[in-house]
């Protein structure tokens, strides 16, 4: 009985050793680049900012044609931090303004490199990529490089909070049907005060700089307004992707 109990107890150990061995290999294996596997509610913008990288950077490494096409289960290489790449986590108080005047950058510019709508959507604990290789000012030529986080519709033109007058000219970036943007201006009461469409110049289908210019009806006073821009499904006429920017309104 002792024997065999402790020919058992060897044969155990052994199996023990063996699945170590089995599980120690591929863990050395799989050194290297630093991967994500992805999880239920998981996309590419927040793997993005848990890894301080761009959603751009992260969909070209891992040769993503669609940024909303990943799975679960799906493993990513995660891309290295560019040199000169500042990470910047957002303390109580503080503010993308401030963060921007603390750098010596546009708001606008750190919305772009970390995929922000808003001046104002920032949070405790947030990591903000901060680029000090960032020296061009989107705002002023919407026909140079196209932005490095890719929104389907992005706009440069109004800025943020920027007074308007009729006749409006919008740029920006996106793609849309039949390389057309429709184009939407809203008073302070969300009516439609001009209606337009705005031209993208690149192949069809493809993402490239657009340009419209909108004719509305001014308010008799100065008001904050809204412009949206959008594109429009081909099957059901439904609108697919919109962008929009608050504006102030001139009579």
């Amino acid at each position: 009985m002792g024997n065999k109990y402790r020919f058992t107890r060897t044969l155990i150990s052994l199996l023990i050793v063996m699945v170590w061995i089995a599980l120690a290999v591929p863990a050395a294996a799989a050194e290297g680049p630093q991967t994500h596997v992805i999880r239920w509610g998981d996309t590419l913008h927040s793997i993005a900012r848990m890894y301080a990288v761009t959603v751009a950077d992260l969909a070209k490494i891992n040769k993503l044609p669609n940024p909303n096409t990943i799975y679960v289960g799906q493993r990513l290489l995660i891309p290295e931090i560019a040199p000169g790449t500042v990470i910047h986590v957002v303390a109580k108080g503080e503010t993308l303004l401030a963060i921007a005047a603390k750098y010596k950058l546009s708001w606008w510019d750190i919305a772009l490199r970390n995929s922000l709508y808003s001046p104002h959507l920032v949070y405790v604990g947030q990591r903000l990529i901060i680029s000090q290789a960032i020296t061009e000012n989107p705002h002023n030529n919407s026909t140079s490089t196209a932005p490095s986080t890719q929104e389907e519709i992005l706009i440069t033109q109004p800025t943020a909070d920027g007074e308007v007058i009729s006749p409006l000219t919008v740029k920006g970036w996106g793609k849309g049907l039949e390389n057309s943007l429709a184009v939407d201006i809203l008073d302070a009461s969300g009516h439609t005060i001009g209606q337009g469409f705005a031209d993208i110049e690149a192949e069809s289908g493809s993402y490239g700089p657009f340009t419209g210019v909108i004719t509305f009806t001014a308010p008799s006073t100065a008001q904050l307004g809204r412009v949206q821009i959008y594109s429009i499904a081909a099957r059901d006429g439904a609108i697919e992707h919109l962008a929009s920017v608050t504006v102030k309104l001139k009579p």
